[in-house]
Formats: structure tokens, C-alpha cells, sequence
């Protein structure tokens, strides 16, 4: 039994790198380059930059909209090891997935689970296909360290309780998520029978984990609605708004069930009618779960701690506070532990229920039927795993996988519009980036950093759109509080894809005077607009258009 807290880890490792392997050579993909590649942060560990992440308000944390310094400290140590080459980054990721199940699986033991079915329920998560994005997606290192430190902290917490404290400080300095474990740490003591170990006990240390968190939640709400991640809603109507949330939620239970609607980058539709399959399916659901903590709760009962912990998991993507990117496979993941420890409870409700006092000689127990059809779905699981890690080894496989799942979709439109442009047909590539950048696509920069846009980029009506998207971005950071070098160079990026040099120069100044990280980025820029605005004088052109 000593071997088993070695030998569970190692081997969850081996499974997870023989499931994942079809990333374990994926390229940076979408958000890993902000986080990594072009973040002149995370490229040295030098005593200003530490000091620079450290800091709630420094511009790291203004230029991820993250306040998470343990995660891009993370990066750091990952660039200083293997600078761009990304295998080491995936099977970091893969090892830290495999370390939070075992996590998981000594947390159910802690909580009174047979161990076999404990280790079962580790199993399922980690091999489940709604995890694939979080562990292949390099920059999600902060939500698999978000939940390995939580539940290290769980475990902590009855015998160590300033570890414990250490340790939820440290994951929400990962990421937000981790908040899940102050409410199950709270219903976890009020569960308990002993009154040496229960409520009284353990509140002083709960209000540290209050305060810690109200610590952190200032700096990070401000870096994260700062960048406009704070959405106006799911949909002008709220109560579309409403039923919208409640669908996804719905829609979160099923592919935690069975896997079903595991996609990249989903689009769900709002729910535009009361009579919304999705919705219905959520309310009933919802109202049923509701109805099941509320008894757990009053009766004390260990099941309550697991469904808290899928609520509170699912309560800050629960669009109640509405931001953008609604939906996401990886937002499951620090939901999932919390279903499948409430399975669990069920589970054993129904044995102790259901099974016979004594099984028939020659009949298989129920036990052992369980544990192979867990076995089944663990095996299918991964099968469907492995197959889904294919997709996150570049941006072509991701974006196709993105445009199969949702063929009407914003990605579906830039893809179409890259089609045309390599076509050289610029009238179709312009109504696609359109429409594109009516299903809220701003990234202007995008047509000019893909070489599929080189023979349209030039038309005036590619060049109307594009100057639209800069024009939106302008707009919208234009009065964003505490500009950094970053939000400063961006806006001249934009004023100079409308042809606004003056403008552009005027802003890579103000960058270089306020100083950062991009100093040299900034210095090749401010060269390059100054080389033009000469040009245009020396030709007698209009300084705008």
C-alpha cells in the first residue's frame, strides 16, 4: 500500500501520454501566442520581470487580462527550458493532469470512497474528451495547476490548514477557478459528525480563504473587464439572455455524461423560444439538482460538498456575470470532480438500496457489473480522447474542427474568406471577413499576419473591412483604463490599417515614452510608420485618406 501514492500518479502519467499523444508535437496555438510566444514577460526570468508579475496592476497582467503570475511564472520556467519548442510544454501539461486526478482520486479516499471506486472515477476524468483542450492547449497550464492546487488544498485543510491556505492562495494565482474549494472546504467542515473537526474548528481558517480571495478578486475582475472581456450578455433580450445560460448548462451535464458535443470553440445558438429544447432540458435539470443539494445540505450529507463543488465550478462560467467565449470544453474540468464525486453518493445510495443481501451462487455482483461497465466507458472514453488530441496539433486541424462542428460560425466565415483570397476572388473574401466581423470577429491583424490574404489584401473593398474591424477595435480601447505599452501599440497598429499614420506614429511615441516590454518591437514600428509618412510627403499624398 506504501507504492500506491507513487504508483497511482505514474501511472495515470503513462496512460494520459499514451491518450494525448497525437498533441505531445502540437504547434502554439491561438491564445498560447499572446500568453508565450509574443510576451516579452515570460521570455526572461529577470528580478523586473518577476517584480512586473507580480504586480495586480502591472501591464502582464493588463496584457493577458489575468492577474496570474504563478501561471505565466510557470511559462517562464517552460520558455528558459525549451524556448519554442512546445513538447516540453505539452508533457508538462500532461503530468500536471495526471498529478490533479491522482489529487483527485486521495481526496475521495480522504472522503470515505472505496478506494477501486475512487480510483475509477480518476480514471474516467482522466481520460474524458471534454479535458483534451485543457490538457493539449498549452496556455491552459493555469486551469490544470488551478485544480491540482485546489484539491491539494482540500486535502490540506483538516490537518494543515496554513498549507492549505498557502495552497488556495497559490491556485488562484493560477486562475480564478480555483474559488470552487472555499465553498467545498465550508460544506466539507459543516458535514462534519466530530465537533472536534467540524464548523467551529475550521471557520477562522475559512474566513483566510474569504479574505484571500477578496484580495485577489479586485486586481483580477479590473485586468480581466479592462480588455473587454466583460460581454454585454448572451443577447439584448434577457430573458433570451436567461434561457440562453440555462441551455448551456444543460448542455455542459450532457457532455459531461457522455462525452457528446465535445467541440473547439463552440457557438452555441441562443435559446430565442420558451419552448427551447435545451432550455427545458436545463430548468428541469437544474430544478432537480437544486432540489438534491438543498436535501443533502439539511441532512448533512457528504453528497452536498460534491454538488457545491460542481456549482461552484460552474458559477463563474455560468454567464451570470456575462463575458465573452461563453461556452468552452475546458471550463469542465474543475466541474467535472465535483459530478463525479455526487455519482459516487448516488451510486452508493442505489447499492445500498438496491443490491440483494445475499448474490446468488454463479451470478456476477453488482459491484462487479459496475466496475466493468465503468471500465467500458473509461475505454471509450479514451478512445475518443485520443482521437479528439488529433486536432490540437495546428491551427488548420483546430479551425476545421471548429468550422465541422459549427458550419454557419464565425470561424466557418474566416475560413471561407481565406479560401476566397487564395482564389484571389477579393468580393467573396470581403463578404466573409463581413460576416465574420458581424459575429463579433475584431481581430484585424489577423488578414495581415496570414499569408492566405496577400492577393486581396489590396482591394478597396478587403480594405473597407478591414479598416471597419480597426475602426471597432479603436473605439473600443480607446478609453480603457491604465493603457499599457501593449493596448497603445495595438491602437497604432489599427489607425495605420486605415491609412491614419500621423495617428499611428502619434501612439508608438506615447509607447516608447511610457516604456514595457515591447521597447524594441515598438522602436522597428515607429521607424517603419515614420519611413511612410515621409514617403507620402515626399509624393505631395494626403497624410489620411
Amino acid at each position: 500500500m506504501r507504492l500506491v501514492p507513487v504508483a497511482l500518479p505514474v501511472g495515470f502519467t503513462l496512460i494520459a501520454l499514451a491518450v494525448f499523444a497525437p498533441a505531445l508535437h502540437g504547434s502554439f496555438l491561438s491564445d498560447d501566442l499572446g500568453y508565450i510566444v509574443t510576451n516579452p514577460y515570460v521570455h526572461a526570468l529577470s528580478l523586473d520581470n518577476l517584480r512586473a508579475l507580480l504586480d495586480p496592476w502591472g501591464e502582464p497582467a493588463l496584457y493577458t487580462a489575468n492577474w496570474a503570475p504563478v501561471h505565466l511564472l510557470a511559462h517562464a520556467l517552460e520558455w528558459s527550458l525549451w524556448g519554442p519548442d512546445t513538447t516540453g510544454y505539452h508533457v508538462v501539461n500532461v503530468v500536471l493532469h495526471a498529478l490533479a486526478t491522482a489529487l483527485l482520486v486521495a481526496l475521495l479516499v480522504r472522503r470515505g470512497f472505496p478506494p477501486l471506486a475512487s480510483g475509477l472515477a480518476g480514471l474516467v476524468f482522466l481520460v474524458h474528451p471534454a479535458n483534451v483542450e485543457t490538457v493539449a492547449w498549452i496556455f491552459q497550464l493555469k486551469t490544470l495547476a488551478c485544480l491540482a492546487l485546489g484539491v491539494g488544498a482540500l486535502l490540506a485543510f483538516p490537518t494543515r490548514p496554513l498549507l492549505a491556505a498557502v495552497l488556495f492562495a497559490a491556485g488562484l494565482l493560477s486562475k480564478a477557478s480555483t474559488s470552487f474549494a472555499l465553498p467545498v472546504a465550508a460544506v466539507f467542515a459543516w458535514n462534519a459528525r466530530d465537533p472536534a473537526d467540524g464548523w467551529r474548528r475550521h471557520a477562522r481558517w475559512l474566513l483566510v480563504w474569504g479574505g484571500l480571495f477578496a484580495l485577489y478578486a479586485a486586481p483580477a475582475l479590473f485586468s480581466f473587464g479592462r480588455q473587454g472581456m466583460l460581454a454585454e450578455g448572451l443577447h439584448p433580450d434577457p430573458w433570451v439572455h436567461v434561457r440562453t445560460a440555462v441551455a448551456i448548462g444543460a448542455r455542459y451535464l450532457v457532455m459531461a455524461a457522455t462525452s457528446w458535443g465535445v467541440a473547439p470553440f463552440h457557438e452555441p445558438p441562443p435559446a430565442l423560444s420558451w419552448l427551447d429544447p435545451w432550455w427545458l432540458a436545463g430548468l428541469a435539470l437544474g430544478g432537480l439538482l437544486a432540489a438534491r443539494v438543498v436535501w443533502a445540505l439539511a441532512r448533512r450529507r457528504e453528497e452536498a460538498a460534491w454538488w457545491v463543488w460542481a456549482a461552484a465550478a460552474w458559477a463563474p462560467v455560468s454567464q451570470a456575470l456575462p463575458f465573452l467565449y461563453p461556452m468552452a470544453d475546458r471550463y469542465l474540468y474543475t466541474i467535472l470532480p465535483g459530478l463525479l464525486g455526487a455519482a459516487l453518493c448516488v451510486a452508493g445510495d442505489v447499492r445500498a438500496r438496491f443490491a440483494p443481501r445475499a448474490a446468488r451462487p454463479g451470478a456476477l455482483s453488482p459491484a462487479r457489473v459496475a466496475t466493468a461497465a465503468v471500465l467500458v466507458l473509461a475505454a471509450v472514453f479514451a478512445v475518443r480522447s485520443h482521437a479528439q488530441a488529433r486536432i490540437w496539433r495546428s491551427e488548420a486541424t483546430l479551425t476545421l474542427a471548429t468550422v465541422r462542428h459549427y458550419p454557419d460560425g464565425l470561424a466557418a466565415q474566416v475560413v471561407s474568406a481565406s479560401r476566397a483570397a487564395r482564389r484571389g476572388d477579393a468580393a467573396v473574401a470581403a463578404g466573409a471577413a463581413r460576416r465574420a466581423f458581424e459575429r463579433g470577429f475584431h481581430r484585424f491583424m489577423y488578414f495581415y499576419e496570414v499569408p492566405d490574404f496577400a492577393a486581396v489584401r489590396e482591394d478597396p473593398r478587403f480594405q473597407a473591412v478591414l479598416a471597419d474591424m480597426a475602426g471597432a477595435w479603436i473605439e473600443a480601447t480607446r478609453d480603457r483604463p491604465r493603457q499599457t505599452q501593449a493596448d497603445l501599440r495595438v491602437r497604432a497598429h489599427a489607425h495605420y490599417v486605415r491609412g491614419e499614420l500621423e495617428e499611428a506614429a502619434a501612439l508608438l511615441e506615447q509607447a516608447l515614452r511610457l516604456g514595457g516590454g515591447f521597447d524594441e518591437a515598438v522602436r522597428g514600428e515607429l521607424a517603419a510608420v515614420r519611413a511612410r509618412l515621409a514617403e507620402r510627403r515626399a509624393h505631395g499624398a494626403p497624410l489620411t485618406p
